[in-house]
């Protein structure tokens, strides 16, 4: 199960039930998010075709990345090694500058500090007034320029993904990336931010094979450095639809068993690919979810479009025979 921590203004950390509150603060568009989610919350599916727009709305501004890590469809991918042009990108928040209630992604399965005008990009983003902006990374390019660019822009969060403590651990699991340097970035990111709320930073380790040992570890490496409202998270790890080989820990779930019920993700996410494709599916890493392209479509009549649609119902009616990405996943929510 994903479990965050929050650290509390005592310096203790708490489990955090509402991260997704924490993200919002003070943006006027949470009502609209927790209409959304309730209406998503229902046990029948068939309310769900009354939410307007998605959740959450992610925009891959590099489809390739500077690691080779083992628990990541990216090495292997099939899908080209591209960075998003910035009139797309313009084009994409053109189309959802009028939209509240949802979560910003300026990210996808690559990383996003790689695209040269990464920051001017989200800046723009902002002076158009999406909001909240939740930025991945994985802290191997988070160098004092960039650090100062995300501290100017002042986005709402920037989760850094630093698996494990030991540098041994960390260089067998994120191929090609150095423990000592990402630590390095954070804690200077840390310091910068100084008695600034923004970015709430976000640290995360996956809980696998090779760091469940050192998940307490991370915790306590953390916590004093953290400030009041930042976030530790253990997310569990998944094989993106066996796209990579299984490393969960023993004890947690593994293939589901017998019908499932519809996943809640095409009801929930749109994820723009680098070349404008649009997936239903936040975990689809080779484009078999496609169900339209921003270069042609606004993304609310992709969202309300036939192709969307007809997946959802193959859920609904539980016909996953069509869909073999869905078949093997083992994250529906």
């Amino acid at each position: 199960m994903s479990t965050y921590y929050v650290k509390t203004a005592e310096g203790s950390l708490a489990i955090c039930h509402n991260p997704i509150g924490l993200l919002f603060g003070d943006h006027n568009g949470y009502r609209g998010y927790l209409a959304r989610e309730g209406i998503l919350h229902s046990k029948l599916p068939a309310d769900w075709r009354d939410i307007s727009f998605p959740l959450e709305v992610a925009v891959e501004l590099a489809a390739w990345c500077n690691l080779n890590c083992v628990m990541c469809p990216v090495p292997t991918t099939s899908r080209p090694k591209q960075l998003m042009k910035e009139d797309l990108f313009r084009t994409i928040i053109g189309q959802i500058k009028d939209e509240k209630g949802f979560i910003f992604g300026p990210g996808g399965f690559g990383e996003v500090m790689l695209h040269a005008h990464w920051a001017d990009l989200v800046g723009h983003a902002k002076e158009n007034g999406i909001a909240p902006i939740v930025m991945l990374t994985n802290g191997t390019v988070l160098n004092e320029a960039n650090a100062r660019k995300l501290l100017l822009l002042a986005v709402d969060a920037i989760i850094v993904s630093i698996d494990g403590t030991n540098p041994d651990t960390y260089a067998k699991v994120r191929v090609g990336g150095v423990l000592e340097k990402v630590e390095a970035n954070v804690i200077r990111l840390i310091e910068l931010r100084g008695s600034n709320m923004l970015p709430r930073i976000c640290l995360r380790i996956i809980r696998m094979q090779e760091t469940e040992a050192e998940i307490q570890d991370f915790m306590d490496r953390w916590t004093p450095l953290l400030s009041a409202g930042d976030l530790l998270h253990i997310q569990p790890f998944q094989d993106w639809a066996e796209k990579v080989e299984d490393r969960s820990v023993d004890d947690e779930d593994g293939d589901p068993v017998g019908p499932r019920s519809p996943c809640r993700m095409l009801w929930r996410n749109l994820s723009v690919h680098a070349d404008g494709k649009v997936s239903a599916c936040c975990h689809d890493s080779e484009d078999e979810l496609i169900v339209g392209n921003v270069a042609d479509e606004d993304l609310h009549e992709i969202w309300h479009g036939d192709k969307l649609n007809f997946l959802r119902e193959l859920h609904m009616e539980n016909k996953l025979e069509g869909i073999p990405i869905c078949q093997k996943c083992k994250v529906w929510i």
